[in-house]
């Protein structure tokens, strides 16, 4: 989950800044991601101490803009199945992922529900790394239980 979350945020600071550099002052382009992948979790494991498996499906629209203001914004929709044995826990992965230029500062919002991360609104300032609001984070004791049985 985190590792989709950094992917999808990663990706959007890769393709704004080479959408910056090539100066497109176009309307936005859209690409529509859909997600079907099982793996073997290693956060989920590492933290319930047992392995479990994740599968994950959806869909992510990817949306680049040019110029200032908003840069791009990943639109995010996942159903998750994680999985230990013969039981199993559903989550959502829901919201936006949002990377813009206010100011001369650029910002990354993530905005929703990250499952095992956080509810509400994490802002990232991208120059120095630093979180400037932070949601309410959440940890994975509740999952970790259903999974154990």
């Amino acid at each position: 989950m985190r590792r989709m979350v950094l992917l999808a945020v990663l990706g959007a600071l890769a393709a704004s800044l080479t959408l910056a550099s090539v100066g497109l002052a176009a309307g936005p382009t859209s690409e529509k991601i859909v997600i079907d992948e099982t793996f073997h979790d290693e956060f989920l494991t590492e933290a319930c101490g047992f392995d479990v498996t994740t599968t994950l499906a959806g869909s992510i629209i990817a949306r680049e803009f040019g110029g200032n203001g908003v840069q791009s914004v990943n639109t995010i929709n996942l159903a998750g199945v994680a999985s230990a044995g013969d039981n199993s826990f559903r989550f959502r992965d829901v919201g936006a992922d949002v990377l813009q230029n206010a100011a001369g500062t650029l910002t990354i919002l993530i905005i929703g529900q990250v499952p095992f991360g956080f509810n509400g609104v994490l802002k990232i300032d991208v120059a120095t790394d630093t979180i400037i609001h932070e949601p309410h984070w959440v940890d994975t004791t509740r999952v970790c239980a259903a999974l154990a049985g």
